[in-house]
């Protein structure tokens, strides 16, 4: 789910330039995630959007985002199945104002080339009641599939905004890097969780330190993406999708965000 918010971030946080006018656009990246107290882990990743769809490959997982349905499918090609839910998922439209982010994007003046394609620096921060964010990323408009990758990234802000999930708007373009880094926020509370627990959570989320993640493009061009692209693959197993999570009550921490649904591996 961390795509997601991000998309994220950083995620999401997506007409071609190069003409055609319904040829989607293929972006291969590179994601290093580093940590205080810990080692970077590198890894790749490919997006592939096409009209208002959107899928996300990693690793070891895929998600596909279809904005005109309002669904999200969520697949585990290790355990050949996959789970389907509304997009935004329960996580999102159950978070209220206070949870927004909003980052600001400004111009800071600065011009890159990054492989091959120029693209214009921007610069963000925003805060949400459980950590501070802050963005710096290069976007181009020059790289191919930029209109159409802008005008899914504008589509995908719409639902989010109604979900209350992101406030504010991403520059036009692709961005080819783009550096978050992520504090939690000290004052971040569960309510109804007793003192001890509460005290032991703030700990916790102290001792993580601040997080980043630096993306960099390292391929784009545009294709035709066939129709089965944005879906399950044959033959998986549907599993049902987790249930929304619900705060705790007085007393009853414990059923803060339980799931009755089978596990299936939440891509990154």
């Amino acid at each position: 789910m961390k795509r997601i918010a991000a998309m994220i971030a950083g995620l999401a946080l997506a007409a071609s330039a190069g003409g055609a006018a319904h040829a989607g656009v293929v972006i291969d990246e590179q994601v290093t995630n580093s940590q205080a107290n810990g080692p970077s882990v590198t890894h790749t990743r490919e997006l592939m959007v096409q009209g208002h769809k959107e899928k996300l490959v990693s690793e070891r997982n895929s998600v596909v985002i279809d904005l005109d349905k309002g669904t999200m499918i969520l697949i585990d090609p290790g355990q050949k199945v996959f789970a389907e839910m509304p997009f935004p998922p329960h996580t999102m439209m159950a978070a209220n104002t206070s949870s927004e982010l909003n980052l600001n994007f400004k111009k800071t003046g600065k011009q890159s080339k990054v492989i091959g394609y120029s693209c214009s620096e921007y610069a963000g921060a925003g805060k949400t009641m459980i950590a501070a964010v802050t963005t710096t990323a290069c976007f181009s408009n020059s790289a191919p599939g930029a209109a159409e990758f802008s005008e899914f990234t504008k589509a995908m802000a719409k639902r989010l905004q109604a979900a209350k999930a992101m406030a504010g708007a991403m520059p036009d373009g692709i961005p080819l890097t783009m550096v978050s880094t992520r504090t939690m926020s000290g004052d971040f509370a569960i309510p109804g969780l007793p003192s001890a627990q509460a005290t032991r959570l703030k700990e916790m989320m102290a001792k993580q330190g601040p997080q980043t993640t630096k993306t960099e493009v390292i391929k784009v061009a545009t294709r035709e993406l066939p129709a089965d692209t944005f879906q399950a693959p044959a033959g998986y197993e549907r599993r049902g999708a987790p249930p929304a999570p619900t705060m705790p009550k007085a007393g009853n921490p414990g059923t803060a965000g339980a799931r009755t649904a089978p596990p299936i591996k939440v891509p990154e």
